[in-house]
């Protein structure tokens, strides 16, 4: 797969995606989805976005929130987990999104026949993209031990990828993050006040800095919280730290 590259135009995304792809007769399908979604793009304002973020955009990291304007590189990346999670088959879901940046997922699903809802912090950048996407953003803050406000009726599937609501201020140099009892605080709210029976949970974390080791700050997924996960009786993949699990009826995590 390319590496993403936000100063390149839909055209040329999709070029770069397109010869990766192409060689996988399996992946013909997908690249089709692709094509018809970037077709749903407004591109003149995305070319907008784009020409008046330039300078920005050439000065920042790579991890920058600039990189979500290569938005064919980021749509086929949930075009790709929403048939990973079954959204490409069976009948209409209601998705909530949380952390949902540009909405490229909540695009995604829409195109797929889900109605969905994405929440995120007030961001310049990625309310420019949902735009560009047609994608409504509802603006809620992710706190620990603070549940989400009432979004509507209730959620069949609830995602939350590459996320850094979970990620606290330095103190004395060091990155903190929340503890086990505010994840367990976030899980069980979803699951007794926005997740519908039977349901389902996704995460994918960020990695987290750990305490230096010989002059090395290591950057892993939180091991403890996808050990609690597993215990609970999610599908946990310790090497790309996500989480899916399905839930049946009320319950509290352990």
């Amino acid at each position: 797969m390319p590496d993403s590259d936000p100063l390149k135009t839909i055209p040329e995304q999709l070029a770069a995606l397109e010869a990766t792809l192409r060689w996988k007769p399996r992946r013909k399908e997908i690249i089709e989805s692709l094509r018809t979604l970037m077709a749903a793009v407004d591109r003149p304002r995305l070319d907008a976005l784009r020409r008046q973020h330039e300078a920005g955009i050439r000065e920042a990291s790579a991890v920058s929130g600039y990189k979500y304007l290569d938005v064919a590189f980021y749509t086929l990346q949930k075009l790709l987990l929403a048939r990973d999670l079954g959204l490409n088959k069976g009948p209409p879901r209601r998705v909530l999104d949380i952390g949902t940046g540009g909405g490229h997922f909540p695009f995604v699903c829409r195109f797929l026949g889900h109605q969905a809802v994405g929440i995120d912090i007030e961001n310049a950048i990625y309310e420019g993209i949902a735009a560009c996407l047609g994608v409504q953003r509802t603006i809620v803050r992710v706190e620990p031990l603070k549940p989400l406000p009432n979004l509507g009726e209730r959620f069949d599937l609830i995602t939350a990828s590459d996320i850094t609501f979970n990620d606290k201020a330095d103190l004395n140099g060091r990155r903190h993050y929340w503890s086990l009892a505010e994840w367990k605080f976030f899980l069980d709210d979803l699951i007794a006040n926005q997740l519908r029976y039977p349901g389902t949970l996704y995460l994918r974390p960020n990695k987290e800095f750990q305490a230096p080791l010989r002059g090395v700050t290591p950057l892993v997924y939180n091991r403890g919280l996808l050990a609690m996960a597993a215990r609970n009786g999610a599908t946990v993949s310790r090497r790309h730290g996500t989480i899916k699990l399905s839930v049946t009826s009320r319950r509290e995590i352990r």
